[in-house]
């Protein structure tokens, strides 16, 4: 009986195969554009519930330490059938279906990014509201369901995607409701171990910039209280006044110093 894949984690492991076996190369958008129309011709396959998604191997190679191992290790069922079953999990509003499961629409949000290098419209914090509202979820929301999955595949560069669009999602007007659930995703789905400055850090330096604005919002405080590790980090985040000791100017608005030159 074959093994299973690696299970991933948050920090991408050291990678026990021969780099010469698995021939990782950086393609340019060109050949990236030029192998999206052509994944019929792809040499792997993956699936998730009822969806199909064929891939190429070396597209894979270039961003998922993990999917790479599944398809050329053959030791692993998946590399010998050139197909990786995926359990279906839809979000559904669902916290809790978020984790051992994936979302067919978000598997399929990672390999829009695998040969696009860019968040698919959908997801794009730039769109619209109503655009990004036709599908029912706020993108916030939808950012943070896609980060989950980036981290279980160890995608760090769709994870510094995602990371970027919630900054330009939470500099417009959210909803409460928005931002809460999307914490409680984040904090209770993600892992973000010391010295990594992922989206738990992205999300409180936000916050924490903001301050002023959540002194006054009983809301921000509600979330602060249900999510004990946010409220830590964002004290973390929060600007250290100035100290006498530097030189330059201090700003009083957000406490950082401004050098003289």
């Amino acid at each position: 009986m074959a093994d299973s894949p690696p299970r991933s984690r948050s920090v991408s492991p050291t990678p026990s195969w021969s780099k010469h076996l698995t021939h990782v190369i950086e393609f340019s958008a060109d050949q990236n554009r030029r192998m999206w129309n052509d994944r019929h011709n792809a040499d792997f396959e993956i699936r998730c519930g009822t969806e199909k998604f064929k891939v190429h191997k070396a597209v894979l190679r270039a961003h998922s330490d993990v999917l790479a191992k599944v398809c050329d290790n053959y030791s692993f069922q998946e590399a010998l059938s050139g197909i990786l079953e995926l359990k279906a999990d839809p979000y559904k509003g669902n916290i809790d279906n978020l984790g051992d499961g994936d979302d067919p629409e978000i598997v399929s949000e990672m390999i829009h990014y695998f040969y696009h290098l860019e968040l698919s419209p959908k997801a794009n914090a730039f769109m619209p509201r109503e655009s990004r509202d036709v599908h029912g979820e706020p993108s916030l929301i939808y950012l943070a369901r896609i980060y989950v999955l980036a981290e279980k595949f160890f995608c760090e560069g769709l994870k510094a995607k995602v990371m970027s669009g919630l900054r330009e999602s939470l500099e417009r007007e959210i909803s409460q409701s928005e931002l809460a659930e999307a914490c409680r995703i984040i904090f209770k789905k993600t892992v973000e171990p010391a010295g990594e400055r992922g989206l738990k850090t992205t999300v409180a330096k936000c916050l924490a910039d903001e301050l002023e604005k959540i002194k006054i919002s009983e809301s921000h405080d509600d979330l602060l209280q249900e999510i004990p590790e946010l409220a830590f980090l964002v004290l973390k985040e929060i600007p250290k006044p100035y100290n006498g000791r530097s030189r330059g100017n201090f700003c009083c608005n957000c406490g950082r110093v401004v050098q003289s030159w």
